[in-house]
């Protein structure tokens, strides 16, 4: 029973001392979406988000070089950015800020009016995507309510 016991807490210790890097994601600001055809219509989408990152490994740093994040809606990307590279300390976390933005000239008309209807309804989400860098090149994925 005593190696049971010792192969056990080893296998907890590895848990503990091997934590990927976490990560979670708000929607803080929200600017320019406007239909594309809609006069004077000079706005590009534009998302302002927080992204914190943990660093769960009780022992060692975490690196990543600069990744990037894309927002969609209903599988149409809207807007892209990119985050600095990091290194997070064991059992750290930082928050980093992030600007998604367009190079285009608003919403085509018809996801305009789909968001529109769905924003009425209280169920428009938007769809966002991190990619991390080298060496990890993790992926992760939320979905965020639009207006919550």
């Amino acid at each position: 029973m005593r190696i049971t016991y010792k192969a056990s807490q080893a296998i907890d210790t590895a848990v503990i001392f091997n934590k990927p890097i976490s990560s979670s994601v708000e929607l803080v600001g929200v600017r320019g979406l406007e239909p594309s055809l809609a006069p004077g219509a000079a706005a590009s989408p534009a998302f302002d988000l927080l992204l914190r990152l943990d660093n769960g490994d009780a022992c060692g740093d975490q690196y990543r070089e600069g990744g990037s994040v894309k927002v969609s809606y209903a599988g149409v990307p809207l807007a892209h950015g990119s985050t600095p590279g990091f290194r997070l300390g064991a059992r750290s976390s930082a928050t980093v800020a992030v600007n998604a933005t367009s190079d285009g000239v608003g919403v085509p008309e018809e996801l305009f009016r789909l968001m529109s209807a769905e924003r009425r309804l209280g169920v428009a989400q938007l769809d966002i995507a991190l990619q991390l860098g080298w060496p990890g090149w993790e992926s992760y994925y939320w979905i965020v309510d639009l207006d919550g």
